[in-house]
């Protein structure tokens, strides 16, 4: 008895999908942009430096190298949404240039996002500054963002 051949998954090829890396600050999804490195640890303690704004939280070592972190659920002060621990500390970019997010919940995989072709508004000032296209991920739109343009705005403030 010969065996039967699926004539179907001989010509088929492997699908190839593109996974994005997506986090959520206060009520924005925020897109990592493609290529940047990123990595989630569980929120390690962190050295608060005095007399620097309430939404820069300080620094943390993470593997020998330091990191500075951001807190900006505080600096969007978003008083509408109740406050809840931030876990997590979402580590962006390579030694030197990563910078940490404090985040309420890890990270999420935006599988296949379908880019939109149009600008979002209504976004704060330094967030729309870092804006780049927007996407579209299980009926919710996603921003990408310059993680460069975002921080260097921040620093600027200091």
């Amino acid at each position: 008895m010969e065996p039967i051949i699926d004539s179907t998954s001989e010509s088929q090829e492997p699908q190839i999908h593109k996974i994005r890396h997506g986090f959520m600050i206060s009520s924005y999804a925020l897109l990592i942009m493609e290529g940047v490195r990123a990595e989630v640890v569980k929120a390690p303690s962190i050295c608060s430096i005095p007399s620097t704004p309430e939404w820069f939280a300080g620094f943390i070592n993470h593997r020998g190298e330091t990191a500075p972190v951001y807190d900006l659920d505080n600096y969007l002060q978003m008083v509408d949404e109740p406050k809840q621990d931030q876990e997590w500390v979402l580590l962006i970019d390579n030694h030197p240039h990563t910078v940490g997010v404090l985040l309420r919940q890890p990270p999420r995989s935006i599988t296949d996002p379908v880019c939109l072709n149009e600008t979002l508004s209504g976004l704060p000032e330094v967030i729309e500054q870092a804006a780049g296209d927007a996407y579209e991920f299980a009926n919710q739109q996603w921003l990408e963002i310059d993680h460069h343009r975002l921080f260097l705005a921040l620093k600027n403030q200091f």
